[in-house]
């Protein structure tokens, strides 16, 4: 207990001191070595995944480099920058690190050049992606890229378009594009609405045609998704090969709730014991509910992942964690999503009563404390990412509202497990 007691304080001093001040000469270090002068910085989103450690992105100003590359080309101006308290083994040249006495190794690097994503320079490469993304009759000066999501030394999604022709290319880890590859495959042979590949991965990037279908993202700000039965998203999941069930097997989010308790303490502090409180509970309550057999799962099933056509799932997108588990997290997962979706913008009016059309749907294919638990503990993982909020929005508003559903959800499985109970005695 000492021991990660002690990792969650050195992951809090590492936020702290991304937020502070602190990184100018980090950053300043990182630029001259790769030539460059910084002019001004600011901190973007703060990843922070606790036991693995915190990683800024931060917006950079540079002056003119002071020469030109090999090519005599200049070279591309930096925008971004990246400092980490994650371990990196053997870190790249082009990474500065900073041993610091009695804290965690800070690694810096100049965006694109993430030490674990070698492939991301290649992916934001138009000369180099277009014959690779669209075909060598393509010009790649009409290639334009634009970073989808960008999740620093675990992945990254890149669009980009040609003309009238789209491809989303996926930035993996080393050895992890052609197992990714595969569960495309092995879901399309299946029938399966999983996107379409170009061909074979290359540098660990995985090339894909768009998925039909409207984000049911969208369809949930529309009129929450009137037209989608919940039943639809079931079918999906039930409609997973048995093949899925020789991968290898992730945990749910719910098997960690206690460390990602330490996420949301760091972004609502004043709630700490709160926080802790409600952890411990979720834990509990996961542990005493019937979480049903093991299936094949999909491991991030959420609105964001989910493309709609007549009120059917027509695309299922970020297949990364595909694999056996239960049916209960899967649904959790989109639950605990789509409850928060009305913190992150006003638009979303229609989800409180889409919410618990899901809900009741959803009871009768698993059992309803077990689903409210596991719900409980994805929107507990969520507080964490509403630590900086966007431009014009209040990020501990959002984060206090996050802790609220999570803590509704756990009322509402222990009220359930309750009646349970009286009912089996």
């Amino acid at each position: 207990m000492r021991a990660r007691e002690a990792r969650v304080l050195r992951e809090q001093e590492t936020i702290a001191l991304l937020e502070s001040d602190a990184p100018s000469e980090l950053l300043r270090s990182a630029l001259a070595t790769a030539g460059w002068e910084l002019v001004s910085w600011q901190l973007g989103p703060l990843h922070h995944r606790p036991g693995a450690g915190v990683t800024g992105i931060f917006s950079l100003e540079v002056r003119a480099p002071s020469g030109r590359d090999r090519r005599g080309a200049a070279a591309p101006v930096p925008a971004h920058a990246c400092i980490t308290s994650c371990a990196i083994d053997s870190p790249a040249a082009r990474v500065e690190v900073f041993h610091r006495r009695g804290a965690d190794t800070l690694s810096v690097w100049v965006h694109p050049a993430d030490p674990l994503l070698p492939g991301l320079p290649l992916a934001l490469d138009p000369v180099r992606i277009t014959p690779f993304a669209f075909g060598a009759e393509h010009d790649p000066e009409e290639t334009v890229i634009e970073t989808r999501s960008y999740r620093p030394l675990r992945r990254a999604v890149v669009l980009g378009t040609n003309g009238n022709d789209r491809r989303y290319l996926k930035v993996l880890r080393r050895h992890e594009a052609g197992p990714l590859a595969e569960r495309h495959r092995m879901l399309r042979a299946a029938g399966v609405p999983a996107p379409a590949l170009t061909g074979e991965p290359v540098q660990d990037v995985v090339v894909m045609h768009p998925a039909p279908g409207t984000p049911l993202a969208e369809l949930l700000m529309h009129d929450g998704a009137s037209d989608v039965d919940p039943s639809a998203l079931v079918r999906v999941l039930t409609s997973l090969p048995p093949a899925v069930l020789g991968l290898p097997a992730r945990q749910p989010w719910s098997a960690r709730v206690r460390d990602y308790a330490e996420g949301a303490v760091a972004a609502l502090p004043a709630e700490a014991y709160r926080i802790r409180q409600l952890a411990a509970g979720i834990d509990d309550a996961v542990r005493s509910s019937d979480a049903g057999p093991l299936v094949p799962t999909h491991g991030d099933f959420y609105e964001g992942n989910l493309l709609i056509t007549d009120g059917a799932v027509s695309g299922l997108l970020d297949v990364d964690a595909l694999g056996p588990g239960h049916l209960v997290d899967d649904l959790a997962c989109f639950l605990g999503h789509v409850a928060v979706l009305p913190g992150l913008h006003a638009g979303y009016a229609h989800v409180p009563c889409a919410l618990l059309r899901f809900l009741r749907a959803f009871d009768r294919h698993v059992d309803p404390a077990a689903l409210r638990s596991r719900a409980a503990a994805v929107s507990l993982t969520l507080i964490a990412g509403a630590r900086r909020g966007t431009a014009g929005t209040d990020g501990a508003g959002e984060a206090l509202s996050r802790l609220e559903i999570a803590e509704q959800f756990l009322a509402e499985a222990r009220t359930l497990g309750s009646e349970r109970w009286r009912d089996s005695g």
